[in-house]
């Protein structure tokens, strides 16, 4: 937690939204080495950060992502694709599917990334 509070010290000014998106993406610039697949990375204009976590079952192929739904409501999302799938896509992207949404109301960039943080220790088995 005192890692967060120094980078949020860190950016200047009043806007959360600015301050979520600024610590997304240096977490997801260091946590690029660990994405092993990326061709089916879930991308969109609302997900702020997406890491992969292992998959509940032996065949699956998991991410958690930070999506920002309204101004006040986040989610973190299970997406999730079989490694099936992936092997057959050739030149189509496989599609991942939603799985599982925790809903984070709050729009202070601590609570919203603590919260996503819990659920990203929790999928991994920390």
């Amino acid at each position: 937690m005192g890692v967060l509070k120094d980078l949020l010290k860190e950016i200047e000014g009043d806007d959360n939204l600015e301050k979520v998106r600024r610590i997304c993406d240096q977490i997801a610039e260091e946590e690029k080495k660990n994405i092993h697949h990326e061709a089916t990375l879930p991308v969109g204009p609302n997900l702020f950060l997406v890491l992969e976590v292992p998959g509940r079952i032996k065949e699956e192929i998991a991410y958690l992502a930070l999506e920002r739904e309204s101004e006040d409501v986040w989610l973190a999302v299970l997406f999730t694709t079989t490694i099936k799938e992936y092997a057959a896509r050739e030149n189509t992207t496989p599609s991942t599917k939603r799985n599982r949404v925790w809903q984070i109301n709050d729009s202070r960039p601590e609570k919203i990334l603590t919260e996503y943080a819990k659920r990203y220790k929790f999928l991994r088995g920390e």
